[in-house]
């Protein structure tokens, strides 16, 4: 069920001070493309109706009932934007199907693909460095994902739709063609089922690693490793295409830049990974 900004309905605010906080964006977003040489124009952010924001259970990124990273980014970008939202919790794979429909507006901490990029604009502000959690089943010998594939008799446990990176997706679909993929619907029954035993394997970024062994009581893993060559992958604010304009989709891009170059953005990350895990995880806008 549909549910404002943080949990809370936002404070009622007056017809002019909402056209003031947005004039303030608009003096802001030209300034900011006044340093690039364009010739940009004044766009206005909001719709004329209060933008659908979707969470999706994930971790520190969103836990329900407790919030979380991208909770306080949109509170961030409420503020700065003078633009209204309403919120929902909804199963990850429903949310891409209703971003590409039109249906949905935004979501967070969404992960880039070439396929998305089709109906779908990103703007990245966290890093989910995702690693392999191997059961007890799996031999010491076997520390690849090459390896892990090359045994028939192993299985992958996974969340539908989920995306990790270039290399991650490309060995489960592969996986996936050979029946080795166990599919459910939220990160709390991979981490759970995972400690029942039905699958040798899952993939997961620190965001719900640190969360979720944590919150479910459940013991973690002997062995977690980097079976992924590539660097961690960027994430962050998805959206829609059929909803905003190119021209609005850079707008909400320059607020998540000025976030990550204010301290804004680290401080949030802070706040919720501490003071060693917090900044590692931060996207570096360039």
């Amino acid at each position: 069920m549909a549910q404002a900004t943080g949990k809370r309905a936002p404070p009622t605010l007056s017809k002019h001070k909402t056209m003031s906080l947005r004039i303030c964006v608009l003096l802001s977003l030209l300034l900011l493309g006044a340093g690039h040489g364009d010739d940009v124009r004044a766009t206005s952010l909001c719709l004329d109706r209060p933008i659908s924001f979707a969470h999706y259970e994930y971790g520190l990124l969103h836990a329900e009932g407790i919030g979380g990273i991208d909770d306080d980014v949109l509170k961030e970008l409420a503020k700065r934007s003078g633009c209204e939202f309403v919120t929902s919790l909804r199963p990850r794979a429903r949310i891409w199907i209703e971003l590409e429909r039109g249906l949905l507006d935004m979501a967070g901490s969404g992960i880039q693909t070439p396929a998305r990029d089709k109906f779908a604009w990103f703007a990245h502000y966290v890093l989910e460095d995702n690693v392999v959690h191997i059961g007890p089943k799996v031999p010491a010998s076997i520390g690849s994902m090459e390896a892990f594939i090359a045994n028939p008799t192993l299985i992958i446990g996974g969340v539908r739709s989920y995306s990790y990176s270039a290399n991650y997706d490309r060995q489960l679909r592969t996986l996936a063609d050979a029946n080795r993929v166990y599919n459910v619907s939220d990160p709390i029954t991979l981490f759970r089922m995972f400690d029942r035993g039905r699958y040798d394997i899952f993939i997961a970024s620190q965001f719900i690693s640190l969360h979720y062994f944590k919150v479910l009581k459940l013991p973690p893993p002997k062995r977690i490793e980097d079976w992924d060559p590539d660097p961690p992958t960027p994430s962050g604010l998805v959206m829609s295409k059929k909803t905003f304009t190119p021209a609005q989709a850079e707008g909400w891009q320059r607020l998540i830049a000025q976030m990550l170059a204010d301290g804004s953005m680290r401080k949030i990350l802070i706040q919720h990974m501490g003071e060693d895990l917090g900044p590692r995880a931060m996207f570096e806008h360039h």
